[in-house]
């Protein structure tokens, strides 16, 4: 887990709490999801986006 803002988590691995998804106006086809990670049962500040994850 990398976050810049919880820097104490950086490293650890966490689980998906919670799946959002994005759609665009212009391809409804089109949509990227946004999770939000618990690591050590703190679910952490913002976002992370598929780039950030890896399965463990």
């Amino acid at each position: 887990m990398s976050n810049s803002l919880q820097p104490q988590y950086k490293g650890k691995v966490g689980k998906i709490k919670k799946v959002y998804a994005s759609f665009s106006d212009n391809d409804a086809e089109e949509r990227e999801f946004f999770y939000r990670v618990e690591v050590d049962n703190t679910v952490l500040k913002g976002i992370a986006c598929d780039s950030d994850l890896q399965p463990a």
